[in-house]
């Protein structure tokens, strides 16, 4: 069996078991959104520090329902095309087990079983502990896509697929969707407009409520759109999520919590926006 070990624990997270768990506990302790059945989920995936609020509020306000999350990640290294990693994923927290039965059918779609697109990659570890602290023991899927094949065809059949073998399978599951939205800044030469903090600041979250307004439209196509003109990031994989929430009735969106790294860093030369997103 293969084992994925923690790339990031340390930096993102700590690698602390104590620590890692009175982190999120401190995060979850205000959440009070009514606790939904959702289809799909946008999270984010920088460091807890940053977005650990974010998190919390998407995490802490779901259903403990599901039998397999299945996780859709960008691959920020260009690894691959769109690949599984079957195996034992470890984690501070513990380990999480993968659900062989579904990676078997992914396969059956050529979505290739590939740990090595796995091996440095963030989007989806990050995700990790957040499942295993607030639900009860789910198999994963892990599903990290190269941002080359963020194109519409690509994502709306990715969506499918996975609903059709959830049908298949017969099986409870949760689509996340790992993302961070607009990233601006020196750092990621993208500095489109300059001001203040607060007018920067502005400038962004407009370009973010219009980026979330297509989801709340269940828009798959503006939001692969508007993805392609823009610096967030994992937009191939809401887009994905969304495609399979529609084929699942989603009806409702609910944007449970924005901000950014601003809050924190106080530095204009890199600012990473966050959005917690249920889709039921």
């Amino acid at each position: 069996m293969y084992i994925r070990r923690p790339a990031v624990a340390g930096s993102f997270y700590p690698s602390s078991t104590r620590e890692l768990e009175n982190m999120i506990k401190d995060f979850l302790k205000d959440v009070k959104e009514e606790k939904i059945e959702a289809r799909s989920i946008v999270a984010p995936h920088a460091g807890y520090i940053f977005c650990g609020k974010t998190f919390a509020k998407v995490y802490g306000s779901l259903e403990n329902v599901y039998e397999t999350i299945v996780i859709l990640g960008p691959n920020h290294y260009g690894k691959n095309g769109i690949a599984c990693c079957s195996g034992l994923w470890q984690t501070p927290l513990g380990s999480l087990k993968t659900d062989e039965d579904f990676i078997k059918e992914l396969e059956k779609n050529e979505i290739h079983n590939f740990p090595e697109a796995h091996l440095w990659e963030h989007s989806i570890e990050v995700q990790l502990p957040w499942i295993i602290y607030t639900m009860k023991n789910p198999k994963i899927v892990p599903i990290t896509i190269n941002p080359v094949y963020f194109d519409l065809k690509e994502m709306k059949e990715l969506g499918k697929i996975i609903y059709e073998i959830k049908e298949k399978l017969d099986r409870k599951i949760l689509v996340v969707a790992s993302s961070d939205f607009t990233h601006y800044g020196y750092a990621y030469s993208y500095v489109p407009f300059k001001g203040s903090a607060s007018e920067v600041l502005k400038k962004i979250k407009e370009l973010d409520m219009c980026f979330i307004k297509a989801i709340q439209d269940f828009a798959v196509e503006r939001i692969i759109e508007l993805g392609a003109q823009s610096t967030v990031c994992g937009y191939g994989a809401i887009a994905a999520s969304v495609e399979f929430s529609k084929l699942e009735g989603a009806k409702k969106v609910k944007l449970v919590d924005y901000r950014t790294s601003f809050e924190i860093s106080k530095s204009l030369d890199a600012i990473v926006a966050y959005a917690g997103i249920l889709i039921a």
